[in-house]
């Protein structure tokens, strides 16, 4: 077991004032895939506690163990608090996981899905098949995978979302742009009436501001806009942050009785994911909402 390679991760450090670290990591047992692509550095890597492990540019993405707590938040939360969702947008999303929660939802009609690179679905479907269905998910008719810019594409396409499902990776490299006001702003063009958006917050102990700089930008773009957590053991730092956005400025969470007969209808099973969690995770500690005020005031203060 002794002299087994080790993963370490120091994406928090970005994040810190004072210059100090904040590390994560784990022993690797196996090295499934290393490659390059034009877009970033991508591994898979095998751990006896956390199964197979993706990372992007050193960063933990997912790992088999805990992906369904962030898949099932990111989807379910959005679909299940729509009314009738038939046309979903998913933003990024490569290993599939995001995909294959979508598909549960037998009312959805199509799925465009706009990852930029082809490398890391392919890596996923040959080296971590439990997530995507070994590929499966990509062979289902209502689904459209378009290997591209998504910035660039909700500028230009002509369709019309009900909602949009944002699974970006950290605000730096191939993503940062998915954070901009103007993105924002471009995505409320393409949603039908009572659309709904989710997206990935960051983890607020160790990326403070993140999520209020979602918030901001949803706001700016003229949504309703508020903030759900879970706690995924993989990313370190506790709470998992995920900005929520609603086209209708009027819209509020539905209550517990409507969640649960939209859930009971659709007949899915989840892991994680219940509609009691789903009202649950809309509650937030006090020390976040402070984080994210703290940010939302300040862009106030600068206006």
């Amino acid at each position: 077991m002794y002299g087994r390679p080790n993963f370490i991760e120091d994406v928090h450090s970005i994040y810190t004032s004072k210059g100090s670290k904040a590390f994560q990591g784990f022993e690797i047992s196996r090295t499934l895939f290393e490659g390059k692509s034009q877009y970033q550095d991508i591994a898979i890597y095998e751990n006896d506690s956390l199964g197979r492990v993706l990372t992007l540019d050193g960063i933990i993405q997912i790992t088999e163990c805990d992906e369904f707590v962030y898949q099932e938040m990111m989807v379910h939360v959005p679909l299940f608090s729509h009314e009738n969702p038939e046309n979903v947008l998913i933003v990024g999303g490569g290993d599939g996981g995001i995909l294959r929660e979508v598909l549960c939802h037998k009312g959805v009609k199509r799925v465009v899905m706009v990852e930029i690179d082809q490398h890391v679905v392919d890596a996923c479907v040959e080296h971590m098949p439990s997530v995507n269905n070994a590929g499966k998910v990509y062979k289902d008719s209502r689904v459209q995978l378009i290997v591209g810019d998504a910035f660039a594409y909700v500028q230009e396409t002509e369709l019309k979302f009900d909602a949009v499902i944002i699974d970006s990776t950290d605000p730096i490299g191939p993503g940062e742009k998915l954070f901009s006001h103007e993105f924002y702003k471009n995505i409320v063009k393409i949603l039908n009436e009572n659309a709904l958006i989710s997206t990935q917050g960051g983890v607020p102990q160790f990326q403070p501001g993140e999520v209020g700089t979602t918030l901001r930008c949803l706001k700016d773009a003229g949504l309703n806009a508020s903030c759900y957590i879970a706690a995924v053991p993989t990313y370190y730092g506790g709470y998992m942050t995920f900005g929520f956005g609603a086209l209708n400025r009027a819209w509020s969470l539905p209550n517990l009785e409507q969640i649960d007969q939209r859930f009971k209808k659709a007949c899915i099973r989840t892991k994680h994911y219940s509609p009691a969690m789903h009202r649950a995770s809309f509650i937030l500690p006090p020390w976040i909402e402070e984080d994210i005020n703290t940010k939302l005031n300040k862009k106030e203060e600068a206006a």
